[in-house]
């Protein structure tokens, strides 16, 4: 039976194995999850049910919706910005502040590898060959668990049903730990690439990486997930530009450049901070499912997205931009929409109506506590075959919620599947691809890449699937 009940992941994820497009696996996958809970599901669903379950998934799949248009009007508006970067004296510093503190914030703000591409575009022009730029830009995902404002870990925890607040600083340490170990293995990919670090290089960038760790954490206990990484990044950013360029370094071209995202940050800080703000934009919200969290739509990140990427949009070319950037978002927006659609509709027909937990009891009957580690490395497989981390979730998050009792573990445990997940989006087929179309590398420079990350997906993996183990033995 149990084969039966995980037959819309296998599904899933096989079809994208084979070569399937991730909307065409997505929406079989989520009639196959209906099928099965239909005929087989332990909490023996009727067809309304089952319809329920997925508009429930919808409904929680919205707000993610809402960000990732808007997110992608944010970035599309502001393409010339990012092309505008003052030329950088070639050098370690250089590489890092590329691929691990100016990637990391675009990617955390927008979204969308956005800072994927900065980083592998900020490292050729350094003079690095394709295959080490494609791999060194793989750091700027080190914080893809905050990437598009944090939309994708909010579905996972909506999904499993926690508190995000009590996520979030558990996913931070799990990162931080994650990065320390990583971080050597950027000081390798530099040396080939031919940007060796300096034992001074390496003691300032682990003074900033520590800095950069332990601002993340505390800010993730303080800060809604919206602002949490963007304010642990930017003293970072400020104390680096600080020490390089000096004062100087605050012309008036770098605050222009930077104006629509400190409006961002200021727009989500009096959203998210001032009660009287907050109170009066949560007043209209709507709950039309009991089991789904309620949805304030005037308190989305998406408004000041899109706002400020019209107004950017209209000074650059006036109403004509401004319509011309709307129609090009929603002419890419369309596949990412359905998906995560899709993908979230299918892991709450699978949570709704007892697959998930049918699947729990089984396999901890067989491995008993052992069961938790299967779920990091689930949501690892997710990632990098969907390259996203709403799909990570989608698959590890019905898991995490059969196989760990509910506490401290589970959260744990979550914690660590969304961070496995999110950076195995960093090596998946979608990511890649998107960097060979970028850099015009060949099918041999883009294995080159891969092989040479080999520590990242074990590392990834091994370091997430041993928090579970530990999180699930020792709670």
């Amino acid at each position: 039976m149990i084969l039966i009940w995980l037959a819309p992941l296998i599904l899933f994820l096989g079809l994208i194995l084979s070569g399937r497009s991730a909307l065409a696996a997505g929406a079989l996958g989520t009639l196959c999850a209906a099928l099965v809970a239909f005929i087989a599901g332990p909490a023996r669903p009727d067809a309304l049910a089952v319809a329920l379950h997925f508009a429930a998934g919808a409904w929680i799949g919205l707000p993610a919706v809402l960000v990732i248009v808007a997110g992608l009007a944010f970035s599309l508006s502001l393409e010339r910005a990012q092309a505008e970067t003052e030329p950088t004296p070639p050098g370690y510093g250089a590489l890092a502040e590329a691929c691990l503190l100016r990637g990391p914030f675009l990617e955390t703000s927008t979204g969308f590898g956005v800072g994927y591409v900065v980083a592998v575009s900020g490292a050729r022009r350094l003079g690095v060959d394709k295959a080490p730029a494609l791999a060194l830009a793989t750091f700027s995902q080190i914080l893809v668990p905050w990437g598009a404002l944090g939309i994708g870990t909010r579905i996972s925890a909506d999904i499993a049903g926690v508190a995000l607040a009590e996520l979030l600083w558990r996913i931070a340490l799990v990162t931080a730990l994650l990065f320390a170990a990583l971080l050597p293995l950027f000081w390798r990919l530099a040396r080939l690439a031919g940007l060796p670090a300096s034992l001074r290089e390496r003691l300032e960038w682990s003074g900033l990486g520590a800095l950069l760790m332990a601002l993340l954490v505390v800010a993730n206990l303080v800060l809604p997930i919206e602002l949490a990484a963007m304010a642990a990044l930017a003293p970072v950013m400020l104390l680096r530009l600080l020490r390089v360029r000096g004062m100087a370094g605050l012309d008036l071209g770098l605050l222009a450049r930077l104006a629509p995202y400190g409006a961002l940050v200021v727009a989500l800080a009096l959203m998210r901070l001032v009660p009287a703000i907050h109170d009066r934009l949560e007043h209209l919200s709507f709950k039309p499912f009991a089991d789904a969290s309620a949805f304030a739509p005037l308190l989305s990140p998406a408004l000041p997205l899109l706002a400020i990427a019209l107004v950017v949009a209209t000074r650059h070319g006036g109403a004509r931009q401004a319509g011309a950037l709307v129609r090009l978002t929603v002419q890419r927006a369309g596949r990412a929409v359905l998906l995560t659609f899709l993908l979230v509709g299918m892991a709450w027909i699978m949570v709704g109506s007892g697959l998930a937990g049918g699947i729990g009891l089984a396999v901890s009957a067989v491995l008993g506590a052992w069961s938790a580690g299967i779920v990091p490395v689930a949501g690892a497989l997710g990632g990098y075959l969907t390259g996203s981390n709403t799909g990570a979730g989608a698959v590890s998050m019905p898991l995490a919620t059969a196989l760990v009792p509910a506490g401290d573990a589970r959260l744990a445990v979550i914690a660590a599947a969304i961070v496995a997940g999110s950076l195995l989006t960093a090596v998946s087929p979608v990511r890649v691809t998107m960097g060979q179309v970028l850099t015009k590398a060949t099918t041999a420079e883009t294995g080159q890449a891969l092989r040479s990350l080999w520590p990242w997906f074990a590392l990834v993996a091994g370091l997430t699937a041993a928090v579970a183990l530990a999180a699930a033995r020792f709670a």
